[in-house]
């Protein structure tokens, strides 16, 4: 597997040419790492704190995932300076964190998704909640599907979470 150290940018999913061109670019270098079939570690997104994170391909495509696999979403118009997942929140979406401080993506705070228990689940894309919608988030830390307007009717490809009713999952 390969390990990239990319400092302070993006990793982008466009292919081999691609990334070596980044690297070059960068100034990074690979080398080989444990990591599991199919994940790249990421390091340095955006923040020092995105360097926990790791890409993996699964069914919506690649994405950035936690380090023990799962996948990374964003809550759509969250921001690094003014979080709104708080509280219950936080027990259904919990913070993606890296040496106890939240970890920021293109300046947006990472949270997993408590119903993925299992790496490369991807339940919580395009679930919108009282919270707001949460998107995974590809291998350059972009939202898949952010071009998508979510509409006032219900459509296929949009999953309505159950209200968890102060429930613990």
């Amino acid at each position: 597997m390969s390990t990239f150290g990319i400092s302070k940018a993006g990793l982008g999913a466009a292919g081999a040419g691609a990334l070596v061109a980044l690297l070059a670019a960068c100034g990074g270098g690979s080398s080989s790492a444990g990591s599991a079939p199919g994940t790249t570690q990421s390091k340095a997104m955006v923040s020092e704190s995105a360097s926990a994170l790791k890409t993996k391909s699964i069914s919506i495509g690649t994405v950035l995932v936690d380090s023990s696999g799962r996948t990374v979403y964003e809550l759509v118009g969250d921001s690094a300076g003014k979080p709104t997942c708080k509280g219950q929140c936080l027990a259904i979406w919990p913070a993606v964190t890296k040496n106890g401080k939240h970890v920021i993506v293109n300046g947006h705070p990472a949270y997993t998704y408590v119903r993925d228990t299992a790496p490369g689940q991807a339940k919580g894309q395009n679930l919108t909640d009282q919270w707001g919608r949460w998107l995974a988030l590809d291998a350059s830390g972009k939202p898949i599907g952010a071009s998508t307007t979510p509409s006032s009717s219900a459509s296929p490809s949009k999953t309505k979470a159950p209200n968890p009713g102060g429930a613990a999952f």
